[in-house]
């Protein structure tokens, strides 16, 4: 997922009141332990797990991988989470996590419910380090409501080694607001930090801006062994986009643009219902070192830089010299919404994961092309990429894509509605393409298996060198879909491979930073 909206998942406020059962006696929920235990040092970087135990049954369809890091209810710094698992009585949750040397972690448990609908008492920070000792640099300071109604009591807050307008952050250090909105964040590293805060005001499980969520930022700060104090943090308007005021914000930096440049092509991405979103422009030069991507999202506009993968693959796609009318794009996102696209947006504890992406320009280079007849033309594309909770705690992704008329939005094809979870078993052993593809930084795998089978999902790079570890366990017969997580490698081309019993199979996907 590409914008701000994804990075925070399942957050409440900080000391929610005990919930209380049909007889009126107050129930403690919350968690118990972590392995490692909190405030564990020389903790082993090739750890591969870290568990969380809850006094109770656990909901566990709150959980679910969202790339970059991170779970629904769990928000870490830790160099990659790939699947989340759970324990036989479902009391312990179980992070697939990759850890470096010498670095302090952090962790914040938050919103889980149990199987009986009782929320955490309280919001839970855990921390450990793979060095013999923490740092011992804190920076405090306060959370400021601004000119927002929103309360700061309870908001989460971060230190992050980008600022949010270059996209998703990266963690280093973080904690949670006291009820005065006060903070202090322990074992901060040294570096040019940039603070950050965020409140679910509407409690559905997300932190999104565009659905009135609170996101705040507060001036870099420089760590470098000395306790800083007083900073603040306020929340901030976030608007998300139209595709008119992208292109607005885009005419309004032009003139700073490399020469030559040439658009290929236009993407967006978690597009609400209104057409609200984040977009991207892609732009080639005469190499990739003056190719760039300009993206306009949420709390601002920047440039990024395009890497020789994603250059070799925008060089191919034919240029986009006539923009869209916006009214047309419009147009088609309200008909893909009435033609069945608003069933797909999430509700509560229904949906594990859900984007809305939009691409406009020669679609038949990118994830259209099964729907394309004449691959000359520009066309108008939106696909609803879904994950529904099935039985068993098992989720089933998918996705609906609707092409559009370049020039009139009108609806030339939709792709056929999925299958609902808890169908019947399926009748072969089968490994799908990832979705979504390209992908930055995480994507879906699915594999169907049609009897329980000892599998090995793996991923390799080009050099035959293996990456990462996705499954290496026996698994019960059914679809199912594993994360992975590519915030740590390198643009390029990745071999997925998929050994279950006598049945193997080998996919590509491709890594676009």
């Amino acid at each position: 997922m590409k914008s701000v909206t994804v990075f925070f998942l399942c957050f409440f406020a900080l000391g929610l009141a005990a919930a209380q059962n049909t007889q009126g006696t107050s129930v403690v929920f919350g968690v118990v332990s972590t392995v490692p235990a909190n405030f564990a040092t020389s903790v082993s970087a090739s750890t591969t797990t870290v568990s969380i135990t809850f006094s109770d049954v656990v909901d566990t369809t709150l959980f679910s991988n969202q790339g970059k890091g991170n779970t629904g209810c769990v928000l870490t710094n830790f160099d990659s989470l790939t699947a989340v698992s759970f324990s036989t009585d479902h009391k312990t949750v179980i992070l697939t996590v990759r850890l470096s040397a010498g670095k302090p972690y952090f962790g914040v448990v938050y919103s889980v419910r149990s199987a009986s609908a009782v929320p955490m008492s309280a919001s839970y920070v855990f921390y450990f380090t793979t060095a013999a000792s923490f740092p011992t640099t804190t920076v405090g300071g306060s959370v400021s409501s601004g000119s927002s109604v929103v309360g700061t009591a309870g908001a989460f807050v971060a230190l992050s080694s980008t600022s949010i307008s270059q996209g998703d952050p990266t963690f280093v250090a973080g904690t949670v607001a006291d009820a005065g909105g006060n903070f202090t964040i322990p074992y901060v590293p040294n570096g040019t930090l940039y603070p950050i805060a965020a409140k679910d005001v509407n409690g559905d499980g997300q932190i999104d801006p565009n659905t009135g969520d609170v996101v705040g930022t507060g001036s870099q700060v420089v760590v470098n062994g000395v306790n800083l104090t007083g900073v603040v943090i306020t929340y901030v308007a976030a608007t998300p986009y139209r595709l008119k005021d992208a292109l607005d914000t885009l005419t309004a930096h032009s003139g700073s643009f490399s020469n030559p440049h040439t658009l290929r092509a236009i993407q967006g991405y978690s597009i609400d219902s209104t057409g609200r979103g984040t977009w991207e422009f892609y732009y080639t030069g005469t190499s990739y070192q003056n190719s760039f991507v300009f993206r306009v999202q949420t709390f601002g506009a920047q440039v990024q830089s395009m890497d020789s993968m994603t250059y070799t693959w925008m060089n191919s796609i034919d240029p986009l010299t006539v923009l869209p009318a916006t009214a047309v794009v419009d147009s088609f996102l309200a008909r893909a919404e009435r033609s069945g696209g608003y069933a797909y947006r999430p509700h509560p504890m229904t949906w594990n994961g859900f984007d809305v992406q939009v691409g406009i320009g020669r679609l038949a280079s990118q994830n259209y092309s099964d729907m394309i007849s004449d691959t000359s033309k520009n066309y108008l594309g939106v696909a609803y990429w879904y994950g529904v909770n099935g039985q068993n705690s098992s989720i089933t992704y998918g996705q609906r894509r609707f092409l559009g008329d370049y020039t009139t939005g009108t609806i030339l094809g939709t792709t056929a509605i999925a299958p609902e979870p808890g169908s019947a078993l399926p009748g072969r052993f089968a490994l799908a393409q990832n979705y979504p593809n390209p992908f930055n930084p995480a994507t879906k795998i699915e594999f169907t298996l049609p009897k329980t089978s000892p599998v090995q999902l793996r991923v390799y790079n080009m050099l035959g060198q293996e990456v990462a570890t996705l499954v290496n366990e026996t698994v019960s017969a059914g679809s199912h879909i594993v994360s992975f997580d590519g915030a740590h490698l390198a643009s390029g081309i990745y071999i997925y491979r998929i050994v279950a019993g006598s049945f193997a199979s080998t996919m590509k996907m491709v890594l676009l930073k």
